[in-house]
């Protein structure tokens, strides 16, 4: 491991304790500040609720069919299963990428920090609004460290997006025929190849190109009060160069979890409507879920459902909201393990470090 990967960076200005990232001198007062997050919180709620109305009025959710996931249990109990599998996996995925920059986070730990970031999901915006819960426990204790924790937490969810975006294109060689015949579902796979090709071409980019990295960034963003932080990203993301093998397990483990994620979709329709099941299936869902992470509603609720709608529809098929929501429930479940150990409190993360012994009285 190099040295500079164990150094935590340098700041021109000190962090308080208790955030993660510099605040103005101007912040609103505590009760403001509340007060607006609690009213942009129901403004998203207006904009989910809006949308599912919407989407049941037309026709296009079958109100009748959202029993099915209490009703089909054994189906219910194999999607709540692999939901639980998927979470562990995405906590190991963690694991592999905290050591590099010497922190040794444990998989319980990691576990747990990633069932109370899913249960925030629910009512933080996107399906990636947990993430912020997440970055709360694992750099509580991390003063001089934050700033690479935070990279490395968004580095993380990164390589989760990435497979999402590859998932389509290594399913595409079977639908050849039927791709050929739709330029919608064409057009959607071209941009997912671009995406795919933009973001793995920016980590190579900053793992072997870090002084041109540096030089572009700072001739187009310099002029920006952000150098601190994009300079930290390219030294971080950079430090894996001698670590690519982690890179490539937490890409490897991110296919296979979100491969667990559509096949619980699969279980969803087969709950609701058996009669609508179709492999084509494989080249939607995981773009459907890309576009349930964007920040507008909380868990990106009615944003996924008319998402899984319109790209099931652009592949010829049907009941992708219903899907959805029968996902919904069951993660839903899953949610409540998060209530408990947010109930019980997370101890520290990473176990004995200075920073935290330093930190106390």
């Amino acid at each position: 491991m190099r040295p500079e990967c164990r150094e935590s960076p340098k700041f021109s200005r000190q962090v308080p304790e208790g955030r993660l990232s510099p605040q103005p001198s101007n912040e609103a007062p505590p009760t403001q500040h509340r007060t607006r997050k609690f009213l942009w919180l129901l403004v998203r709620l207006a904009i989910a609720a809006a949308l599912l109305a919407y989407l049941a009025k037309s026709g296009t959710i079958d109100l009748r069919a959202i029993s099915r996931p209490f009703t089909a249990w054994p189906i219910a109990l194999a999607a709540i299963a692999l939901i639980l599998l998927d979470i562990s996996l995405m906590a190991q995925r963690l694991v592999w990428l905290f050591r590099p920059i010497g922190l040794n986070l444990s998989w319980s730990k990691s576990f747990q920090v990633a069932l109370v970031s899913f249960f925030f999901a629910l009512f933080l915006p996107g399906a990636t609004g947990g993430d912020i819960s997440r970055l709360y426990y694992v750099a509580k204790d991390q003063k001089t460290r934050r700033s690479e924790i935070v990279i490395v937490s968004l580095f993380d969810r990164g390589i989760g997006m990435l497979s999402l975006l590859l998932m389509p294109l290594f399913f595409a060689p079977f639908f050849s025929s039927a791709i050929a015949a739709n330029s919608a579902l064409t057009d959607l796979l071209i941009i997912s190849a671009v995406a795919s090709v933009i973001l793995i071409a920016g980590f190579f980019a900053c793992v072997y190109l870090e002084p041109l990295v540096q030089k572009i960034a700072d001739a187009t963003l310099g002029i920006l009060p952000w150098r601190e932080w994009y300079t930290n990203v390219i030294r971080t993301v950079g430090g894996y160069r001698t670590h690519l093998g982690a890179v490539g397990l937490a890409l490897l483990v991110s296919l296979v979890g979100n491969s667990l994620m559509l096949i619980g979709t699969v279980l969803a329709v087969m709950a609701i409507d058996p009669s609508a099941l179709n492999l084509r299936m494989a080249l939607v869902v995981p773009l459907g879920f890309v576009a349930n992470c964007l920040p507008v509603t909380p868990g990106g609720l009615g944003v996924g459902e008319a998402a899984f709608n319109s790209l099931f529809a652009i592949a010829g098929l049907r009941g992708g909201a219903d899907a959805l929501i029968c996902w919904r429930v069951w993660t839903a479940i899953v949610r409540l393990l998060g209530v408990v150990f947010y109930l019980r409190g997370v101890d520290r993360v990473f176990g004995h470090h200075p920073d935290s012994e330093a930190a106390r009285p």
